[in-house]
């Protein structure tokens, strides 16, 4: 049967190396011309046939460049066959950790400033590894990392399994690894360049490793018996790229684009083109992968996968939970791309439905600790457990979906229970798990394997930081007007929030920024897509630090952990955020960045933080003394949006537990109208323990007047943590209360993230209270009004020693909060 569909010639074409041929483990014929034709298409100065596909290249890299105890720095999102590689050569892996897209689920690259820090941190590494690019089509600014590495002697080794067709040098291709003059490069001819399947080259440039020092290290893991049929094919491929190629590939780039355009007009799915990937890490984008997003669709990406191959006879390349992989080749012609179209429409007929709204699986998509270097843990003694005994256990194998074949955990990390749930929904969706055994996973056997003693104790350590709370390690929740290490202020971007593009709120933050600079450190958050333009108006300032990270939106106070103190470390608690509300009254439905944010702070500044996940809150909603007493309100902390599953005493306990507390004052209301769902910090804050100023009415017409009552009622009849009742000042709000005006509202757009609207003659919550203090300074806003000279008097008489800062602070009023709600203090820790 093979016979007849083949035919005898394929069969007479598969020789190994006769007398006239070439040896693939030492070409000097044939072979040798071909590989040298090779290296003339690609800018190289040496080039290798593979036969084994570009996991022999990857290998064979990393065996030339780095010896057993020797490290290499690489991004966590890597290859099996880069795992794999470091099993086999002892080196120890530096992870560099990606920027994480969480509408799409995926890892995508590592910035230029991670790769620069690692190098600096571990200056005996020998080389640094490069993804160019992911298989989403994520490109790194390769340039600036072999630079910074070759500045540091060390080698750069690249993996362009998903980048072949950049050769043909093609308008609009990313940057090809030789051209930015990296070391070594494994591509994948037979995935876009048109040779059969397995087949691929290393690439070698520059004098830091001969031709020999990389044949030695290829004849380790080749066959002895390649098949010339596959090498021929990736000649045939090396002349179609040299002669032919780049018309071939913008011509794929033009179907590509219009296969954008055409899916984009079809509910239900949405084409993340290069503008949402260069915001979301990425320094460029490969147009040809075409990543199409699914919104309100009755199916998720698994799904979508399976039914369009049964109904429709199309192969998509691979799914995610909300989107799904097309890769456009020189092979893909325009029928191809109008009946994906086709099968797309259909397929929004049957599932699409404008009233869906997809579940948030809160995955935690950062990557598991690694306790062990892969070789140790591959060769330590192991177990095969099942799923739900693997928590806080050291892994003895990789454990990944394929494709992409990115290991969600390798050998030596540590499964989380994040990672258990991952899996288990990847299982529920009828997703493959690859794993080396049919019935559980390989972890290492502590009580078999004898070295286990010498890593038992960071193992512990790093357990009870997951395990253990603030309450029970001896955390305390500082006081606010002590003294900070640092406070936390992100500038605002959205165009559906802020008026005008946010210009006048982001001048408006940068004045409270700049007066808290004058007493201490701000860290300044800044989103990737306005860094450019917003970094170089800091420029010089003392005191000011600045961070690119990625956000929603720039209310601080809420959407960032709550630090805490033992009085010698800071640790983070990382409560989930779901923008005031999530899918009942949420202020927008897009807040996957802002809960995220506070892990990748931390990891940033060596924060270790306590993670619940499932459980709503944010910083606004609560006052406290740092002596054990706090103050909330019951609308927003028993709104339905937030914890309707868990009773009063059951939220309490909660906060009591992870900050530490002693005593919760719950009081019935905040500020009338105020969005958050009454959010504390609007309506009482403390000046110290035992006194507190709220905001207060005297018209008995206006709404707010009985919330005023109540509250202050539940206040005199409360006592603190140590039995002592409270001194509590009154704080005049604006009388007639705020309103946004027209013009404010029309420089409002509506934005994709389908934000709250904002109208002409919304009432805006203004309040005094919502201030902000250190140990020498208070910023209080100011509304220019007649209340603003009355509140200077008041909190001057209430902060004698402390500098009085007031600023009209209308542009953040009107994005719905003030100065408090922008601010997050990092407490200061003794030296």
């Amino acid at each position: 049967k093979a016979t007849r569909l083949l035919g005898k010639k394929l069969y007479r074409l598969d020789i190994n190396a006769p007398i006239g041929t070439d040896n693939l483990a030492k070409p000097k014929g044939p072979l040798l011309q071909s590989e040298r034709l090779l290296a003339e298409a690609t800018n190289a100065d040496d080039a290798f046939f593979l036969i084994n596909g570009t996991s022999s290249g990857i290998i064979a890299m990393i065996l030339t460049a780095v010896k057993a105890g020797e490290k290499i720095i690489l991004p966590r999102n890597v290859h099996k066959s880069i795992i794999n590689a470091l099993v086999l050569s002892g080196a120890i892996p530096v992870f560099v950790m990606p920027e994480i897209d969480n509408d799409l689920e995926i890892a995508n690259q590592p910035s230029v400033e991670e790769f620069k820090k690692a190098i600096l941190k571990h200056p005996s590494a020998k080389a640094v590894f490069v993804i160019n690019p992911t298989y989403f089509g994520s490109v790194s600014d390769l340039k600036s990392i072999v630079n910074i590495a070759h500045e540091h002697n060390m080698a750069v080794l690249v993996d362009e399994a998903h980048g072949a067709h950049y050769y043909f040098h093609a308008k609009n291709s990313p940057i090809t690894a030789m051209d930015a003059m990296a070391d070594m490069s494994s591509v994948s001819i037979h995935k876009t360049a048109g040779s059969l399947t397995q087949t691929s080259a290393l690439l070698l440039k520059g004098k830091m490793f001969s031709r020999y020092d990389v044949q030695k290290s290829l004849n380790i893991i080749n066959t002895t018996s390649p098949s010339m049929i596959l090498m021929a094919s990736l000649d045939g491929a090396r002349s179609f790229m040299a002669t032919k190629g780049k018309q071939a590939q913008e011509r794929v780039y033009e179907l590509a684009e219009y296969a954008k355009e055409e899916i984009n007009k079809i509910p239900g799915f949405i084409v993340e083109d290069k503008k949402h990937f260069l915001e979301h890490g990425s320094f460029d984008y490969d147009q040809s992968k075409l990543v199409i997003g699914l919104d309100k669709l009755d199916i998720d990406g698994f799904q979508l996968y399976y039914e369009i191959k049964k109904d429709y006879d199309i192969q998509l390349e691979l799914a995610e939970t909300y989107a799904v992989l097309c890769i456009f080749a020189i092979g893909t012609k325009k029928e191809h791309v109008d009946k994906l179209v086709f099968a797309l429409k259909e397929l929004s007929k049957k599932h699409y439905h404008s009233n869906i709204t997809y579940i948030d699986h809160h995955f935690d998509s950062s990557f598991p600790f690694m306790l062990l270097r892969p070789r140790v843990a591959f060769h330590a003694d192991g177990k095969i457990a099942k799923i739900d005994n693997c928590f806080g256990m050291i892994s003895k194998e990789m454990v990944m979906i394929y494709p992409p074949g990115i290991p969600l955990i390798i050998p030596g990390e540590v499964w989380t229970k994040e990672l258990i749930d991952r899996v288990k929904f990847y299982k529920s969706s009828g997703i493959t798990i690859l794993s080396n055994y049919p019935d559980g996973f390989e972890i290492v056997d502590v009580e078999k394997w004898k070295k286990y003693s010498m890593y038992s104790k960071r193992l512990m350590e790093y357990q009870e930081t997951r395990k253990t709370t603030p309450s029970n390690d001896g955390y305390k929740l500082p006081f606010e007007g002590d003294k900070h290490k640092a406070t936390v202020v992100l500038i605002p971007y959205r165009k559906d929030t802020w008026r005008n593009n946010a210009s006048f709120a982001q001048q408006n933050y940068k004045e409270v920024i700049l007066a808290i600079a004058k007493h201490e450190k701000v860290i300044v958050g800044i989103h990737p897509s306005i860094y450019a333009r917003v970094a170089p108006t800091y420029k010089n300032i003392k005191n000011v630090e600045l961070l690119k990270i990625r956000y929603n939106d720039s209310w601080a106070r809420d959407n960032m952990g709550i630090y805490l103190t033992n009085g010698k470390n800071i640790r983070g608690v990382d409560f989930r955020f779901n923008a005031w509300g999530g899918e009942v009254d949420g202020l927008y439905s897009n807040y996957h960045d802002d809960d995220k944010l506070t892990s990748i702070f931390d990891k940033k500044y060596k924060i270790q933080d306590y993670r619940l996940p499932s459980f709503v809150f944010e910083g606004g909603s609560i006052a406290f003394d740092g002596k054990g007493t706090a103050i909330v309100t019951e609308a927003c902390l028993l709104s339905k949006g937030r914890n309707p599953t868990l009773r009063k005493e059951e939220i309490e306990e909660t906060l009591k537990e992870y900050l530490s507390l002693e005593k919760i004052i719950w009081v019935p209301h905040g500020i009338y109208m105020d969005e958050t769902n009454e959010h504390i910090d609007n309506m009482v804050a403390f000046v110290k323990p035992g006194v507190l100023v709220m905001a207060w009415t005297n018209d008995e017409n206006d709404p707010q007047y009985e919330y005023c009552q109540l509250t202050y009622q539940a206040l005199l009849d409360a006592t603190d943590a140590r039995g002592k009742h409270f001194q509590i000042y009154k704080s005049l709000l604006p009388n007639p209360p705020l309103y946004m005006y027209e013009e404010e509202a029309k420089g409002i757009v509506k934005d994709k993230f389908d934000a709250k609207p904002r109208n002409n003659s919304d009432r805006l919550s203004a309040s005094y209270v919502n201030f902000y203090q250190g140990k020498n300074f208070v910023i209080l806003p100011s509304f220019g009004v007649k209340e603003d000279e009355e509140a200077y008097r008041l909190f001057s008489s209430l902060f004698p020693k402390k500098k009085i800062h007031q600023i009209n602070t209308r542009e953040i009023l009107l994005g719905g909060g003030n100065i408090h709600c922008i601010t997050m203090q990092i407490p200061e820790v003794k030296k």
